[in-house]
């Protein structure tokens, strides 16, 4: 009997060894999930894509509980191992900032830190969820420290619910984190250069700087698609969801490359008028590069000779070209799209909802990368 409960045992253990985590990204645009088994070429498990609705698209609170009332049906029926997952902490929960903190001797410098973003968002540090990178010595009594912060209830929330459902939460990571692994994964930059990473996605842009992997420089942008859309439905005066086509349809009449417009202003037929009407995306799309430009400098400054020399695109706006040409033209550097499931074996028959693997998705860079994220929690 007690020889039978080992074996038992060790199977159970073994299965979970067996099981890789679940990748989980809460998107704006929608919830991604995605299983990869580890190994020297990473295999494809299973994914699964649910799109989220008009209503709430803008709606963060609304669409965060919809999509985590939807995960374990999704895992239960779309073919995943296991129900250990590592989730993504959705951008517009995180407060990023690079700060230049005191070292004081005998204090930690996670307390320091987490002293110094208290005040200024002015809260109590014991309130939130804190993960600080140091990633420079800014003089011989200070360094400057990347801090991603979270109000600790809303990590709670998300963990508390999907254990409710079944699930194992076995790690919290920023896009940030995410992404880069997944660059990593994709080969997507330099392993030794000096790189931009830019994560286009429906309600931001992340961008990240890099020296190899790692990362140096961090920023949040309040640009990504869904603000071009806002902008193509006040010119035609028509609903987001037409914008977003219209948006989307740019991509067949994009100028030759040199033209200088890019995406910028491009004439589109309006969804109720009888004639053109033109279609004007300088605005958000200038705001965007200057907050990328901005982040360049101030990584120059603290680190002088490094500059960067490339960037890499991910994320599901990348995919539209008029998009990512704009955005290349601004910086004016050297550009490459990474594709997340490039270097991902698959045989074409593995289980997929609402996702067609056969196109390439690199909005599902996150979701991969939290595949490799470690299990933290």
């Amino acid at each position: 009997m007690a020889l039978e409960l080992l074996r038992k045992l060790n199977s159970v253990g073994l299965m979970k060894q067996l099981s890789p985590a679940i990748g989980v990204d809460f998107g704006v645009s929608s919830l991604k999930v995605i299983q990869v088994q580890p190994g020297p070429v990473p295999t494809l498990v299973a994914a699964a894509l649910v799109e989220t609705s008009e209503e709430l698209m803008d709606d963060h609170a609304g669409r965060l509980d919809f999509q985590l009332a939807q995960l374990p049906r999704l895992i239960k029926k779309g073919g995943f191992r296991g129900k250990r997952v590592i989730c993504s902490l959705p951008s517009w929960q995180l407060f990023c900032k690079h700060l230049q903190v005191q070292r004081i001797e005998g204090v930690p410098m996670n307390q320091v830190v987490g002293a110094a973003i208290g005040q200024q968002i002015g809260c109590d540090p014991g309130a939130l969820v804190l993960r600080h990178r140091e990633v420079s010595a800014a003089g011989a009594s200070k360094a400057e420290v990347i801090v991603n912060a979270a109000a600790r209830s809303a990590v709670q929330h998300m963990v508390q619910t999907m254990r409710k459902g079944g699930l194992e939460p076995v790690g919290i990571h920023s896009e940030f984190d995410a992404a880069m692994k997944a660059f990593e994964i994709a080969g997507g930059g330099d392993q030794e250069g000096v790189a931009l990473y830019l994560d286009f996605g429906a309600h931001t842009t992340k961008a990240m700087i890099g020296h190899g992997r790692t990362i140096v420089f961090e920023r949040v942008v309040e640009v990504g698609g869904r603000q071009l859309d806002r902008a193509v439905s006040k010119q035609l005066k028509c609903g987001m969801t037409e914008a977003r086509r219209t948006r989307l349809a740019l991509d067949r009449m994009m100028p030759e490359a040199g033209s200088g417009e890019g995406m910028a202003m491009l004439r589109s037929a309006a969804p109720e008028a009888a004639r053109d009407s033109e279609v004007n995306l300088r605005e958000p799309l200038e705001i965007l590069a200057d907050e990328i430009r901005m982040g360049l400098r101030y990584h120059d400054g603290l680190f002088p000779g490094k500059r960067v020399d490339q960037a890499v695109f991910l994320g599901g706006e990348s995919r539209q070209q008029a998009f990512s040409k704009a955005v290349a033209t601004a910086l004016g550097m050297n550009t490459k799209l990474a594709d997340p499931l490039a270097k991902v074996a698959r045989t074409g028959s593995e289980p997929s909802q609402g996702v067609d693997l056969k196109q390439p998705q690199p909005g599902f860079g996150v979701a991969v990368g939290l595949c490799h994220c470690p299990a933290d929690l």
